[in-house]
């Protein structure tokens, strides 16, 4: 009997070991710093050279933020009450690797524009992704700084993609969200970080998702300093101060497309939906360019109506 239980004891040990040497190699993989992906549209490269200025920023925790400022020739003749759009990218991208594309659209349309770089992605510092939680007190750093810079009349969009989608809804109901945000736009965004890792432990890493993701967390809180729990879009959303438009890909498998109907369900305030068929992951607006931008335009002049 006692030989059985100590086999039992070394067996569980082993387990526990094991669990945990996995769960620390998905998040240092998953979470650690990376070189950024970054997929242009063709179309758009040559306009990633436009003039713009280089922003640092000093994150609440310490860390050096940066960001590219643009500002074309319609906002300089036009500086009372100039329409700003902060970017916030995605997961292992930075502004450029997503918001190259949109360059042109909105600077066009006489729009600023600031694509900034989350902790521990392009020129920012930081060793470990935020994962939206400490990105969305970054954003809101963000956003103080464009009032201070450009004044009291000027009127910020918050657009994010993927984690930024996801980071941009977490300050939708923030006490501290300045009046000079008129509106969201979130496209792909997870629903909560809890049921965002649970999926990628599922149907990509095809690992069971009960059994590691309370160890993950457990590695969460100590290495990354989040709880994935807390992490919730969804709940946010709830309390928005906002008008948002959500937008999601019908073919988008790394974030399901289940997760924007339960934001968009979850929203009380004024609401939009844009579902691009066809689309993957991050992927709507080069998929469906004239049709997103259609939508953005009119979501911003219903804002700012």
């Amino acid at each position: 009997m006692k030989k059985a239980i100590k086999r039992l004891c070394i067996a569980g040990l082993t387990s526990a070991a094991s669990m945990n040497i996995i769960c620390a190699g998905i998040f240092i993989n998953a979470f650690g710093r990376k070189r950024e992906k970054r997929v242009f549209m063709q179309s758009s490269r040559k306009r990633t050279d436009a003039p713009y200025e280089k922003i640092f920023l000093t994150s609440y925790d310490g860390l050096k933020l940066f960001g590219r400022l643009f500002v074309p020739e319609a906002a300089k003749k036009n500086p009372d009450a100039p329409t700003i759009i902060l970017c916030i990218h995605g997961y292992h991208s930075d502004g450029l690797g997503d918001f190259a594309p949109f360059i042109p659209f909105y600077t066009d349309h006489g729009n600023i524009l600031c694509l900034v770089d989350d902790r521990a992605h392009g020129q920012s510092s930081g060793h470990f992704i935020g994962f939206g939680y400490h990105d969305r007190f970054d954003c809101l750093t963000w956003v103080n700084y464009l009032v201070r810079r450009f004044g009291g009349n000027c009127r910020i969009f918050l657009h994010g993609i993927s984690m930024g989608g996801a980071t941009v809804l977490s300050c939708c109901d923030a006490r501290r969200l300045p009046p000079q945000v008129k509106g969201i736009i979130s496209d792909c965004a997870y629903s909560s970080g809890w049921e965002q890792i649970a999926h990628v432990l599922q149907a990509r890493i095809h690992l069971p998702a009960f059994l590691l993701l309370p160890v993950f967390n457990k590695i969460c809180q100590a290495v990354g300093g989040y709880d994935l729990k807390r992490i919730s879009p969804i709940r946010h959303v709830r309390h928005s101060r906002v008008p948002i438009l959500f937008i999601h890909g019908d073919s988008d498998h790394f974030v399901p497309t289940t997760m924007v109907y339960k934001l968009y369900h979850a929203c009380h305030c004024k609401k939009q939906l844009l579902i691009v068929q066809g689309a993957g992951h991050a992927l709507s607006y080069q998929k469906e360019p004239k049709t997103y931008e259609k939508a953005v335009l009119a979501f911003i002049a219903r804002c700012l109506s």
